[in-house]
């Protein structure tokens, strides 16, 4: 399903536009009103899902009528789209939002500034955003699990994410406007299998055709499942403090070369800490490496920000050599020592200078894969 624009209009009609204005009309004042990414004019925009998957399923009758029996859906895998009237690369992006989150990710920060989506609109790219199953406009569903989780609390969310920040608006505290604006669009879980979410990609891959996946935190898997699915339509990977779990928990959905055996576990061995501050990598062990044909070649960049502890800072160049041993062509930007960008957390997305990490780093990167 798409709306056609019938003219070409600024970043105040978008649909980004719309869900920050609705945002600030209902949760009150903000530190700024968005446009910080310039003007964006769009020539087309929409939505669609793939994965769509019917059950059959007893419907309870009503009035003392009988059951009947219907159709459910499930598994199914919400896809936005917004495409600039100039458009200046030949690959859209997908955006793949991390746990717990959905889309919203993308479109604007919790003091109504530029999300990163409008970055990317404004420098050219289609871009293509998703709200991964049972997240957003994914509808949760009892098939994926028998109960709800607990929803997450802002005291998680700023314990785990926001407080270490020195980038965060509203500096992070759990009783901030800030962090609960965040944590409103949080989703408890659970959630569909990778399996799922791997023919998801796919399906959606095979309909917009070659992309670039952008991936933050848990949704970093699908940047690993969509190359292993559609190696020849996957242009690149930029990977923004990725999930991993390639060679243990996605394995068996993954191709290895020499192919794994029945039941067979990659082996992997400690090595010594690079650098201090660094956490010890576990890699395969020299002649035992096992590589994945789909990533071969794959331009990958690895983002990390210097304050994301203990779960990031330390360990992404780990995820790096990983990627390398399994013969994709990974590099690491750290945003302090390689661009001199100070003071974020995890979710730099929603931070003060998100667009200085766009224009910087993500965009010059993405621009050059060709």
């Amino acid at each position: 399903m798409k709306k056609k624009l019938k003219s070409v209009r600024t970043r105040a009609f978008t649909a980004a536009g719309l869900l920050a204005s609705a945002f600030l009309l209902f949760s009150g004042p903000a530190s700024a009103s968005g446009g910080e990414a310039g003007t964006i004019s769009l020539r087309d925009q929409g939505f669609f899902w793939v994965g769509v998957r019917t059950k059959q399923v007893e419907v309870p009758g009503r009035a003392g009528q009988p059951p009947t029996t219907g159709h459910a859906i499930e598994g199914q895998m919400y896809v936005g789209f917004q495409l600039p009237a100039r458009k200046r690369h030949p690959y859209p992006l997908v955006l793949v939002h991390g746990g717990g989150g959905q889309a919203t990710d993308w479109m604007g920060t919790p003091d109504g500034r530029d999300g990163w989506l409008d970055y990317f609109l404004a420098a050219g790219f289609d871009v293509y955003f998703v709200d991964r199953p049972a997240h957003g406009r994914s509808p949760n569903s009892r098939a994926y699990g028998e109960q709800l989780g607990a929803p997450p609390t802002t005291e998680f969310i700023a314990n785990t994410f926001t407080k270490q920040s020195k980038q965060y608006p509203g500096g992070g505290a759990a009783d901030s406007r800030e962090v609960a604006q965040h944590t409103a669009s949080s989703e408890p879980g659970p959630t569909v299998s990778n399996a799922i979410l791997k023919e998801n990609l796919a399906e959606l891959l095979d309909r917009i055709g070659p992309a670039i996946m952008v991936t933050h935190s848990a949704g970093g898997a699908a940047g690993w499942l969509a190359m292993e699915a559609r190696p020849q339509l996957v242009k690149g990977v930029l990977a923004i403090e990725p999930v991993m779990g390639i060679t243990n928990t996605l394995a068996p959905l993954i191709t290895f070369e020499p192919a794994l055996a029945p039941g067979e576990q990659i082996e992997t061995e400690s090595l010594p800490p690079e650098g201090e501050g660094l956490a010890p990598c576990r890699l395969q062990p020299k002649g035992k490496v096992h590589t994945v044909p789909a990533y071969a070649g794959k331009p990958v960049l690895f983002v990390v920000s210097p304050l994301s502890f203990p779960m990031f800072t330390p360990t992404v160049h780990c995820s790096v050599h990983t990627l390398n041993q399994l013969g994709a062509k990974a590099t690491l930007a750290r945003l302090k020592e390689d661009y001199g960008i100070d003071g974020n957390g995890h979710f730099m997305n929603e931070e003060l200078n998100n667009g200085e990490i766009a224009r910087k780093v993500f965009i010059p990167w993405l621009s050059s894969i060709k």
